[in-house]
């Protein structure tokens, strides 16, 4: 299906060769406007970001079907194709849209500069699939649309506001995911990054991805969980930046 996607213009005219395309793919329970921090700092720099939200997430509806990261990866190749994106591009993707970005990649190595693969969940952790199922079995009913859904962090509050079904699938589809012992097949070059205190994401075994896969690098964030953007953004930034611009 396709998907609901925001594009970010260049501020300033370039070469259609000076800078690369950036797709920029949230994660489970997040949307398009959480990218915003990155996007603003590069459209000045003269780059387009394409911000695509994910089935059931911000603005694209949820048809009810059952998802798993196939069903993703199809959605955004039927999506970019309309997008008339220039590739190769560089792919950012925190979390599930990690997932989708270096599966992707896999498939389709024409389309990839570089990947930024942020909190990319090697194997769920048993322990975070069953909190997100109790999750969902009841404080998410008895929090969505209340007074304190409002107050909540804007995460927390997109979370809250992403379709159950969509959710409900990341439980019944991901369990079983293992990238930790998965042998990529990836052309482009791959930057890993994690906070050190990440539950969804453990740094171990994003560590063990990272060794499977040559000329891969990885940054580690301290003081920093699952959404290390949020929790050391300066530090991120920096790293954020200094990939995308090495190209």
């Amino acid at each position: 299906m396709l998907l609901k996607v925001n594009q970010f213009l260049n501020e300033k005219p370039f070469a259609s060769s000076e800078r690369p395309d950036v797709v920029l793919i949230h994660g489970t329970g997040g949307d398009g406007t959480l990218w915003t921090p990155q996007v603003e700092m590069l459209t000045p720099l003269g780059y387009r970001c394409i911000v695509p939200e994910l089935r059931g997430h911000g603005q694209t509806p949820e048809p009810g079907d059952p998802c798993d990261l196939n069903t993703h990866i199809e959605d955004l190749i039927e999506t970019l194709q309309t997008c008339q994106i220039r590739f190769p591009a560089i792919f950012v993707g925190h979390s599930l849209g990690a997932m989708i970005a270096c599966m992707l990649a896999e498939r389709h190595p024409e389309m990839f500069s570089q990947i930024l693969s942020i909190s990319m969940p090697g194997r769920v952790p048993k322990h975070s699939a069953r909190i997100f199922d109790w999750f969902l079995g009841w404080p998410y009913g008895r929090l969505k649309g209340t007074f304190i859904h409002r107050q909540l962090p804007i995460r927390h509050r997109i979370l809250l506001s992403t379709d159950l079904h969509s959710l409900q699938q990341i439980v019944s589809n991901f369990a079983d995911v293992n990238f930790v012992e998965h042998d990529f097949a990836i052309a482009c070059p791959v930057h890993f990054s994690v906070g050190n205190f990440d539950v969804v994401a453990p740094a171990k075994h994003v560590r063990a991805m990272h060794k499977r896969l040559p000329g891969s690098t990885l940054q580690v964030f301290k003081w920093a969980g699952h959404s290390c953007m949020d929790d050391q953004p300066d530090a991120f930034n920096k790293w954020f930046m200094d990939k995308i611009v090495s190209i």
